[in-house]
């Protein structure tokens, strides 16, 4: 497998960058940090570098794409914000709020309606839900819904919060990791009377990614260090598993990507240092399909993103690739 490179990002350190980029609810496209304040939107198959970028606040915190990939939510210091356009491409009307619940992600779900914050509240996870247009609390959703997680404590409140959202429903998978001590993956819905908390997926004593839904919606992906799994919608019953080889193998950054016909699963060859690999499963049994090595010999990277639209970035050196059509047509 051939894969094209594209560019190199520049480096940033900027907060709302994570490991430089952005995820979109719509999973066809990706923000990319190309500055201390500005985002590149970059959809799949299109060429470099994209016709589309945000500017942001000095002071943005968090950032989330509207699925029209034509603006931002952008929480910094104090206040909550939209930024670039509107999603009928006019000029951005809704004001700014005041803000001060703690906060640790921010997303929008695949309605563009919903827009999701995730934090700590009385010791416990817990998310909120805005109108989008007015960035109001949804009625009913003002005192929050606490997710079934363990107490966190002072040294817990920084733990990673990350979103897997639903593709055609108001519903988001909202994971909270603490680290080793496990990966607690809740879903929630946002009904007419408020929000609605679904299954749930604990895993106590093994961190994992939520990788995404299949397009369809029947059911996700979670990728481990050392495993990958498909749990069925809603019931998040397991039915599926795949162990990497005990020896030699890691699922680095436990990164994935999740298409119609294919899962596929960037992993580290711990035995040959600097030498990455991609592999490709199955969707239905996990069964591996193939293999290809990654040209990113270089003992500088030590984790590998892959994301929606095909793309494939190492955040250590900027270095960003697309997948090969064969590979991504899949979908």
């Amino acid at each position: 497998m051939a894969l094209t490179r594209l560019t190199a990002l520049p480096l940033t350190d900027a907060e709302w960058a994570g490991d430089g980029f952005l995820l979109t609810p719509s999973g066809d496209a990706v923000g990319l940090a190309v500055g201390a304040r500005r985002v590149a939107v970059l959809e799949a198959r299109e060429a470099w570098p994209p016709g589309r970028a945000l500017e942001l606040p000095r002071t943005a915190q968090l950032v989330a794409l509207h699925p029209s990939l034509r603006g931002a939510a952008v929480l910094g210091p104090g206040r909550i914000e939209m930024v670039g356009q509107s999603p009928d491409g006019g000029p951005v009307e809704t004001p700014a709020r005041a803000w001060t619940r703690q906060t640790q992600a921010l997303g929008f779900d695949v309605t563009g309606q919903g827009l999701w914050t995730s934090g700590a509240r009385d010791g416990r996870a817990s998310v909120h839900v805005l109108d989008a247009r007015t960035l109001s609390d949804v009625a009913g959703t003002e005192a929050g819904l606490p997710l079934d997680t363990p107490p966190l404590g002072e040294d817990d409140l920084d733990g990673l919060h990350e979103w897997m959202p639903h593709p055609s429903l108001p519903v988001m998978g909202v994971a909270v990791s603490q680290g080793q001590e496990g990966t607690w993956l809740t879903f929630v819905e946002r009904g007419a009377a408020g929000l609605v908390r679904g299954a749930a997926v604990a895993s106590v004593d093994a961190p994992f990614y939520p990788a995404g839904f299949f397009p369809d919606g029947s059911g996700f992906i979670g990728v481990g260090g050392t495993w990958v799994r498909r749990w069925t919608y809603p019931e998040a019953r397991m039915a599926a598993e795949f162990l990497l080889p005990e020896q030699g193998t890691l699922a680095t950054g436990y990164t994935g990507l999740v298409t119609a016909g294919a899962v596929l699963v960037a992993v580290e060859d711990l035995l040959e240092a600097g030498e990455w690999y991609l592999l490709q499963l199955d969707p239905g049994s996990l069964r591996p399909v193939c293999a290809w090595e990654l040209p990113l010999s270089t003992e500088a990277v030590t984790s590998v993103h892959l994301l929606p639209g095909g793309f494939v970035l190492s955040p250590e050196d900027g270095q960003l690739w697309r997948l090969p059509d064969e590979v991504f047509s899949a979908r």
